[in-house]
């Protein structure tokens, strides 16, 4: 410290010593009586030494002046963030002059400043970008934050928020009422709310309590998470899980009651007895067609049955689904046309795209008129596999086409149901697609028939993460 301290005030002699000597030669002068000359040029040489004894006390303060004057700026800069001792044009003799203890302090403030700053904007990142929204309301509930993802889920705008107590920016009353519990009982609140919109949307809501700092304030941080994807796969699943047991019911109701009346005495009467058998053959096939689906739908869901994808000729993929399909268009004397060059080969799993023509082919066939006629196609367009069913079918309603691939659902529950459909089909058409990244469509006029299109990207592209809920009968 003492050394500093040498430093910034170094003892300088010469104005010292011209001072005593201009006061010696005063002193001389006047000792000595008539010598004119002598006390003339003691006058002299003292007016000359007090010249530069100025002059010296004047670059002096010139020179500390200038030098306090750059190390203020560079106080300045540091507290900008900028290590000043780095840029062009630092002379570090300025600092320097002013010991090694003040210079290397320049370097570490300048470097801790820097890394305060960085943590500032690395932290402002990772809450703008957060999926969950974030909001931060202190003790007089004014909103102190309000991050990007907060303002697209509440659909506000943070200059409109920030700054603004929670009752003059208009949020849903129950984000005010979780804060003020929150604030007030210090503990975690939890809480939900649903915003309007088509699909409705349902945030959850969770109040934590801090204490700002310096401001001896009890303050909230409400974290806003997005749960309608969440509410609507629970929703799906309840409603697959209740569906899945009334279409098991039915065959089985059906078959027990048929097998009631026959043991009631129709078994004596043999029109009655062929009827009733019949009944029971054609509902254990509807059974077996509904556990068959949803093996499959639970095979591909829990990926027991992977994707596996090969170069694949097409022809032989449509010859091999149509096999099942051509028995039934012929009791209805429907024409099955197909169009596809004997060279065409895809990038898929060939078994799943027998699935997938399989299906598509026989619900063309069930929802066909007598007499009608049922066309698949297959070829390349912009190096996408291209597959295309169309029928002369009954059609289906534009209203109904967005809620064809979900499970179970179906326009003509009591025609599906007689034509063996389980209402799955679709919905397992649909999975297999987006398991190969690829994409199906339907255009359909009600009365005119329907066309389903399956494209397949070329090469290896990510699959997309299927739906819950895909749909098979229309």
């Amino acid at each position: 410290m003492r050394s500093s301290l040498g430093k910034l005030f170094p003892p300088n002699a010469a104005p010292t010593a011209a001072v005593a000597l201009i006061a010696a030669l005063v002193l001389v002068g006047s000792a000595v009586p008539g010598r004119g000359r002598i006390a003339e040029a003691t006058w002299i040489v003292s007016g000359v030494l007090l010249v530069l004894v100025a002059a010296a006390h004047f670059n002096f303060a010139r020179s500390w002046s200038r030098r306090f004057s750059q190390v203020v700026k560079a106080m300045k800069r540091v507290a900008e963030g900028a290590d000043p001792t780095r840029e062009a044009g630092w002379d570090a003799r300025t600092v320097d002059s002013l010991g090694p203890d003040v210079s290397r302090a320049f370097g570490e403030l300048a470097e801790t400043v820097a890394s305060l700053r960085e943590d500032k904007r690395r932290a402002e990142l990772v809450l703008a970008n957060m999926a969950d929204g974030i909001m931060a309301v202190d003790g007089d509930r004014v909103v102190t934050l309000f991050n990007r993802a907060a303002a697209a889920l509440l659909d506000q705008k943070a200059s409109s928020v920030l700054g603004k107590r929670l009752e003059e920016v208009g949020l849903h009353p129950e984000i005010a009422r979780v804060t003020d519990e929150c604030i007030s009982s210090q503990k975690d609140v939890v809480s939900e709310i649903q915003l309007g919109g088509r699909p409705p949307r349902i945030i959850s809501l969770r109040a934590t309590p801090f204490r700002a700092a310096g401001f001896g304030m009890n303050c909230a941080i409400i974290i806003l998470h997005d749960l309608t994807e969440v509410r609507h796969h629970e929703r799906v699943q309840k409603e697959f899980v209740s569906n899945v047991g009334h279409e098991l019911r039915t065959p089985l109701t059906a078959i027990r009651t048929t097998a009631e009346a026959l043991l009631s005495g129709a078994k004596n009467d043999q029109a009655m007895l062929d009827r009733f058998l019949n009944t029971i053959i054609s509902e254990t096939d509807r059974l077996s067609t509904l556990i068959d689906d949803l093996t499959e739908i639970v095979r591909g869901s829990s990926g027991i049955t992977p994707t596996e994808r090969s170069e694949c000729n097409v022809s032989e993929i449509v010859t091999q689904a149509l096999e099942v399909v051509r028995p039934q268009a012929e009791k209805k004397n429907i024409t099955i046309t197909v169009d596809v060059p004997q060279d065409l080969t895809g990038y898929c799993d060939g078994m799943q795209m027998v699935h997938v023509v399989r299906n598509l082919a026989d619900n063309a066939v069930k929802y066909t008129p007598e007499g009608g006629s049922v066309t698949v196609w297959a070829g390349r367009h912009d190096a996408e596999l291209v597959i295309r069913v169309s029928d002369t079918g009954i059609g289906i309603p534009h209203g109904e086409i967005p809620r064809i691939f979900e499970r179970f659902y179906r326009v003509d529950k009591a025609r599906s149901r007689r034509l063996g459909g389980t209402g799955l089909g679709l919905s397992i058409v649909k999975e297999i697609v987006d398991a190969h990244g690829g994409e199906i469509s339907v255009e359909s006029s009600l009365g005119a028939g329907s066309t389903f299109t399956v494209k397949l990207p070329a090469g290896n592209r990510q699959p997309v993460e299927s739906r819950d809920g895909a749909e098979d009968e229309r």
